[in-house]
């Protein structure tokens, strides 16, 4: 037997894998996880355990999403829309922190970065060619 809400399911995942994937960007900027639940499996399983743990929560609410079903479609239609919406915020809180990043991104100063946690990797012509127009000024 077919699932009842295959497209909702399909944004379901969609939401969930943009979610790993926003949020793995903002951990490799340094960000930190906000959940504590998923901070703790990021802690003990690393990024990989993180995706297995969002793919999982995502299969458990389409199997309850399946199983309510079974008593009222409508219900079970709610819970997915309302899945698919509760996913969708730190999706949309990650794009805002990835836009903020783009925009402003760590400066450095003095040899350290402004804000703790950032990396940024000047590429080596370019502090070549900065080399050579500081001689070029003094000489």
């Amino acid at each position: 037997m077919p699932v009842r809400h295959p497209n909702l399911y399909l944004w379901l995942l969609f939401v969930a894998v943009l979610d790993v994937i926003f949020t793995r960007v903002v951990l490799f900027f340094g960000g930190k996880e906000i959940n504590p639940v998923a901070d703790f499996v990021i802690d003990n399983w690393g990024r990989f355990g993180m995706a297995l743990f969002k793919m999982a929560i995502t299969a458990f609410v389409i199997v309850v999403c399946e199983f309510i079903a079974t008593r009222s479609i409508r219900i079970s239609r709610r819970l997915a829309l309302a899945s698919i919406l509760i996913s969708a915020v730190p999706v949309v809180w990650s794009c805002i922190i990835i836009i903020t990043l783009i925009l402003n991104p760590p400066v450095e100063k003095d040899g350290e970065f402004e804000e703790e946690g950032y990396e940024v990797r000047i590429l080596q012509p370019i502090q070549q060619e900065l080399e050579l127009e500081r001689r070029r000024d003094h000489g």
